[in-house]
């Protein structure tokens, strides 16, 4: 049996958030922000996890990590990710959106051994398809990061579909809704019903 790579956490924390109405890292869900929510669960499966972002966080959960080219989207957030996680000896990334709020302990797990023996895994979705914000990356692939972000669709999609990404199908049915993407007042308002309806993160 492959044994599981050794991982960074990066939690990605620089969307502008233009449909929430500002930076959503430090919206705050449950008392405490999106980002610091974010790492505190990669850190129950990770030992070191990092911030992805050039925004000027009040109080950084971790140390952050930023761009190297800002407004490029996710897919730039991972290439300084990745780069930071090969220079320091990193087989790859364990990547979380920080409006990814109702992720699982049990989901990031899953996630991070099923890298091992594949190049980027992801888990499926209701409906079809990967979410790739909740995902795997190893670090060879930042020339292929590197490559698809001088492109026009610098989509995280395109990428893992570039790489061969292997969608990981046990999780699709992880949570009642593990992948509810916070872009908006009302989503953030229906994560904080889920959390408040019960249930261990």
């Amino acid at each position: 049996m492959t044994p599981a790579p050794r991982l960074l956490g990066a939690v990605l924390a620089g969307g502008e958030g233009r449909r929430f109405g500002g930076p959503k890292a430090e919206a705050r869900l449950g008392g405490i922000s999106l980002a610091e929510r974010a790492v505190a669960l990669l850190r129950t499966v990770l030992d070191d996890v990092v911030v992805v972002t050039s925004h000027d966080l009040s109080a950084p959960p971790a140390p952050v990590v930023p761009d190297r080219v800002r407004g490029l989207g996710p897919l730039g957030g991972l290439d300084a990710a990745l780069r930071y996680a090969r220079d320091r000896g990193y087989e790859g990334v364990l990547l979380v959106g920080c409006d990814l709020p109702l992720l699982t302990t049990a989901l990031l797990e899953e996630v991070a051994s099923g890298l091992a023996g594949h190049r980027a895994v992801a888990p499926g979705r209701r409906g079809g398809g990967v979410e790739p914000l909740c995902a795997a990356y190893r670090v060879e692939l930042s020339e292929a990061v590197e490559g698809r972000l001088a492109q026009d669709d610098r989509s995280l999609h395109a990428l893992f579909r570039d790489v061969g990404g292997h969608m990981l199908p046990g999780a699709v049915e992880a949570g009642d809704d593990p992948f509810l993407n916070v872009n908006t007042v009302d989503e953030l308002e229906r994560a904080e019903a889920a959390l408040s309806g019960g249930g261990d993160r």
